[in-house]
């Protein structure tokens, strides 16, 4: 049997690498390896450069930030540089690659006057060599450095047609832009030829920068596009191909491959004290988990819903724990709402730093802790969650049980390992992760009216039965039960409650604010466009903060002085939802941590059929009165706009095939849609990646179910932080971010959401969002009560062809939308209702009324209500 060919893809650090990978496996029905720059070969693979390099069949460098000049920049790039001569390798250097090839052979790497990232161009060549019958080739670029045409010797003898139109001689190309160099030649390089003595130019673009070349005796070729883009058209996949058979065509004439191929790293040794401890952690969540729920039973009944969720919210927050409280809202344009109904025998799981602990019942000091790192973190909730699969029973409902919550930015920063001194890195007071383990749930389906009421605890835990799961369920519905008139009668919409409005208007009057400071955030997106500038990124993502301080609690003497169990930041929570309802808000009450969320973007969920879908939201114009969907769209049709969803659509595929495997089909649902919600108009995006199974395999089997929910989970972990929250490459910019924003993101940019029993998931990202930790309380005075401190993040996508002041009016349009929350009512009846009910204080029993405050709150409300209305 023939050995399987084989191709040796370095990355350097770029976030569209296993694109690339996938793109080679599939075209060309070979066997890819990915190793990073700074791959250790001796100690990983047990072998020098040489003998490494010398068992595949072609080497490819990759695209990644930076400059070829830079030793740290490109790592084993020089080392293929040095061996592959000898070795007579084919080599296909793309982008950042195919500068390294120029920078060998003594091309100046210049910075280009504006640069390219995200956009697509027609590719120019005269159908030589590879490129010869390639036609038309439309591919995006993503570079700030290149090399000019004019910098190149050419022969004078070759055709000057092109299979795209007519080309001036090529010996009298236009000078181009002035543009300085920014290469160095690395230490300890031996002087090269001439570049008319090495390098054939191939294909160029219409300012005449070099778009390929080739190597003129060795099987050398680089690309500066990207042929592996959504974007780059069906020609760069045929090119590919056609670089291949010459690279197999020379491979077969000039080399003889080993046949054995030593790929598999050496092992690496790991404490068996960290086994030990996994593997209690896993044993614990397991039993605390469903338990002998052996059945599998999903006790459920379903009722009909009025007007919203018909107080679910209320009753949810009223009658779980107080550390305990989670709900999922669709409170526009969402077809399910998901509420938890924990009580003291569920548990909650954290993670920061190292270390998992696990809080049962209100207990606010952890029952156990593991020290655990995040690998070993994300294989126990993979494992545990397939010990509590259960077979769905049909329903239409995406959730049964499972675990709830949240994983912050820096659970997802974790993983990238970035290169940040220590000093500037600093412990976060808000968990990397949290999760309540929910067995008792309703679930709300907006396009049916119906509130699915269920529970998965089973029996065998904590004394539970088959039998009380159902007298839970009864007892929850008889809440539902409305008097039979008629067959006509439907339920009146709930009165506005005045002492709640009371509640939420004394805590908007006591706020303080703290607002971004306009200079430093220009100053900051001059510094992002400066690295994007000298090919660090092609996107970042900068964000800032507002920060405000709230009563925690109600302490005004003119309300009701008996204490309550609604919170202020429940009363704030549904106040943001009337002024931007959306379809992924969130509530969440876990331990020491409070989150706001009203996000209108879904990031990553996955379904048991065997799907993982992510929609990035990138690129948005403010709803203003004169601003239609037409309007938006076209703003939204720029360059710089549709370049930024692009890259990150880019992005998220590379995620998604680091996650389901090279085989699998990920594909762009959509690219650049727009869509409206309730204060900007955004461009989305739509990426699916199709989880390949065994033939023969049934998609509906509890088997699939559970393979579902590991790459689902996978896919979480892999994909985190958000692309549309860093910019590309990920690594990279999020070290810039990090040395710019010099502070702790926390929830925001992290994600919310569900991991299912059944084998479903979904998340979205954590934008317009609010959250606050008791750490950060600010400790009551005299005359002064309890102040929580609250978190505001908002931000854009820095482009090179971004405007400061737009980007500046961008930031503070998504910021108002959470802020208005806490300065505006956002339910104008519920005042109305409330001066009303104080105007008949005033008229029933004045002389039991302190008329004075009476008015001067009257007076306060009317302003509340004007405000209201502008």
């Amino acid at each position: 049997m023939a050995q399987p060919k084989s191709i040796l893809f370095i990355d350097a650090y770029d976030s569209f690498a296993e694109n690339i990978a996938a793109l080679l496996h599939q075209q060309l029905d070979v066997e890819v390896l990915l190793i990073k720059i700074d791959c250790d070969i001796s100690r990983q693979y047990g072998q020098g450069h040489g003998d490494f390099f010398s068992q595949f069949d072609a080497i490819v460098l990759g695209p990644g930030p930076g400059n070829p000049g830079n030793e740290s920049d490109v790592g084993l790039f020089n080392q293929v540089w040095e061996h592959a001569p000898l070795l007579k390798i084919p080599v296909l250097g793309i982008c950042l690659g195919f500068q390294s090839l120029c920078a060998q052979y003594g091309l100046p790497i210049v910075r280009s006057g504006v640069p390219c990232h995200g956009h697509a161009k027609e590719v120019l060549h005269v159908d030589l060599d590879i490129f010869n019958g390639s036609g038309k080739i439309l591919a995006t670029n993503y570079n700030s450095l290149g090399v000019r045409a004019k910098d190149i010797k050419l022969d004078t003898n070759r055709s000057r047609r092109t299979s795209t139109g007519s080309l001036e001689s090529f010996v009298s190309l236009q000078s181009l832009q002035s543009a300085d160099s920014v290469f160095s030649k690395p230490s300890g390089c031996k002087p090269s030829p001439r570049p008319a003595d090495n390098l054939d130019l191939l294909a160029w673009d219409e300012d005449d920068w070099v778009m390929a070349i080739k190597h003129k005796e060795l099987p050398f070729y680089g690309f500066q596009f990207h042929p592996e883009s959504c974007k780059s058209n069906l020609a760069c996949q045929e090119l590919i191909k056609r670089w291949w058979t010459s690279a197999t065509a020379y491979n077969a004439s000039n080399r003889r491959i080993h046949a054995a191929k030593a790929w598999v790293p050496n092992p690496v040794s790991s404490s068996d004290d960290d086994s030990d401890l996994s593997f209690s952690l896993e044993t614990y969540l397991q039993n605390r988990g469903t338990g002998a729920n052996v059945t599998g039973a999903i006790v459920c009944t379903s009722v009909p819903v009025y007007h919203g969720v018909n107080g679910i919210d209320t009753m949810c927050q009223q009658l779980s724990p107080e550390r305990s409280v989670v709900m999922l809202e669709s409170t526009k344009r969402g077809r399910f709402s998901i509420y938890a109904f924990p009580d003291e025998s569920n548990f909650r799981i954290e993670y920061a730093a190292g270390e998992c602990r696990v809080y049962e019942g209100s207990f606010t000091v952890p029952t156990h802790t593991y020290r655990i790192d995040r690998t070993e973190m994300i294989t126990i909730l993979e494992s545990f969650m397939c010990s509590q699969h259960i077979n769905d029973d049909g329903g239409p409902i995406p959730f049964r049980g499972g675990l709830v919550g949240y994983l912050s930015y820096d659970f997802g920063i974790d993983s990238l390992g970035l290169d940040v001194p220590s000093s500037e890195s600093c412990p976060s007071v808000t968990p990397e992760m949290s999760l309540l383990w929910v067995d008792r749930s309703i679930v709300v389906d907006h396009a049916t009216s119906r509130a699915y009421i269920q529970s998965i605890r089973g029996p065998g835990r904590n004394g539970g039965s088959v039998r009380s799961d159902v007298r839970w369920v009864e007892s929850i519905s008889g809440r539902f039960l409305f008097p039979r008139f008629s067959s006509s009668y439907t339920p009146q919409t709930p009165a506005p409650n005045p002492r709640e409005t009371m509640q939420l208007h004394d805590t908007m009057l006591d706020s303080t604010f703290t607002l971004p400071d306009h200079d430093r955030y220009i100053s900051q997106i001059r510094d992002c466009q400066s690295e994007l500038l000298a090919g660090n990124s092609y996107e970042l993502c900068l964000t800032t903060e507002a920060t405000v301080t709230t009563p925690k609690t109600d302490h005004n003497p003119r309300q009701d002085p008996n204490p309550r169990h609604d919170p202020n930041s429940w009363l704030l929570y549904k106040n943001v939802q009337c002024h931007n309802p959306v379809p992924f808000a969130a509530y969440i009450r876990l331990n020491k941590t409070t989150i706001m969320s009203s996000s209108p973007e879904q990031f990553l969920s996955w379904s048991r059929a065997g799907t993982i879908d992510m929609i990035p939201m990138k690129g948005t114009v403010k709803k203003t009165p004169g601003m239609t969907l037409e309007h938006a769209t076209n703003i939204l049709s720029s360059a710089k706009e549709s370049a930024e969803n692009l890259m990150i659509a880019d992005l998220i595929r590379h995620d998604l095939y680091s996650t389901v495997g090279r085989d699998a089909l990920v594909e762009v649902v959509k690219l650049c849609d727009v869509v409206e919600t309730e204060t900007v108009f955004s461009l989305v995006s739509h990426i699916r990646a199709h989880v390949p199974f065994p033939a023969g395999k049934s998609r509906e089997s509890p088997e699939v179910s559970k393979e579902m929910t590991k790459h689902g989970i996978r896919a979480l972990a892999n994909t985190l932080p958000p692309g549309s929250m860093t910019g590309a490459p990920k690594k990279r910019s999020c070290e810039i971010l990090h040395r710019l924003e010099q502070r702790d993101r926390g929830v925001y940019s992290g994600a919310v959401g569900y991991m299912d029993v059944t084998g479903n998931g979904a998340w979205s990202v954590c934008i317009r969002t609010a959250f606050s930790n008791e750490d950060e309380d600010i400790p009551a005075t005299d005359g002064n009560c309890e102040m929580q401190k609250w978190h505001v993040g908002a931000g854009g996508a820095i482009t090179v062809l971004s405007d400061e002041e737009q980007e500046w009016e961008e930031m503070m349009t998504k910021l108002d939308s959470v802020l208005r929350g806490f300065r505006v009512h956002g339910d104008p009846a519920a005042v109305e209702a409330t001066i009303d009910r104080f105007n008949e204080l005033l008229t029933e029993a004045p002389d039991f009324t302190d008329t004075t405050r009476v008015r001067a709150t009257i007076e306060e409300l009317q302003e509340a209500l004007e405000a209201c209305h502008t």
